[in-house]
């Protein structure tokens, strides 16, 4: 399968002790000292107008980061708009470490509160209709790469696979994982 815009999404433990808007100034600063090395970092959008939107959005050349509330479960949500090479497993490995990179400054930021982030569930999602339908064929199709990616990162622990095959929307898979590995192990792993 040759998927090539991909994103992860990982939930916040606890939303309640998020101010959203503090995300603004958060993201300005992380474009103004360019974090990510190998994205180029470029505007902040606030859609936190918009039910169950994207709430902020930092736009970079490469992807998009957001606190995603959709379906009332905010989380860090990265998706990449540029292809990567390698395989599709070498790629879910990429998108995850730039997600797992913003997750890591968000919980260390001093101004939102000590948020972190669950590393027991995440969602994956394939924002490309055209190549992945969101049809019971295409979890079929990409479960093998996915499969593949989720037992290096979790090493051996046992996690669930669940399409979200609701009609309208984007394809999406909810990973569980049978336990809660720190956010600095899995960013080692896929380092």
């Amino acid at each position: 399968m040759e998927l090539q815009r991909l994103g992860f999404k990982l939930f916040l433990e606890d939303p309640s002790r998020l101010e959203i808007r503090k995300l603004i100034p958060v993201f300005h600063s992380w474009i103004q000292g360019q974090v990510f090395p190998d994205h180029l970092l470029v505007d902040v959008h606030d859609y936190t107008h918009i039910y169950g939107g994207p709430g902020v959005l930092l736009v970079a050349h490469e992807g998009n980061f957001s606190l995603d509330w959709a379906e009332d479960r905010p989380g860090l949500f990265y998706y990449r708009k540029q292809p990567l090479d390698g395989s599709l497993p070498s790629r879910m490995k990429e998108i995850f470490r730039a997600t797992l990179q913003g997750c890591q400054l968000l919980e260390e930021s001093d101004s939102l509160g000590g948020i972190q982030f669950k590393t027991d569930e995440m969602l994956l999602v394939a924002n490309d209709r055209l190549q992945a339908p969101n049809l019971e064929e295409t979890f079929q199709q990409l479960k093998p790469a996915l499969s593949e990616f989720l037992s290096q990162v979790f090493k051996g622990n046992d996690f669930a696979l669940t399409p979200q095959l609701k009609a309208k929307e984007r394809f999406a898979v909810l990973v569980n994982n049978t336990s809660s590995t720190p956010l600095k192990d899995l960013l080692k792993r896929v380092s």
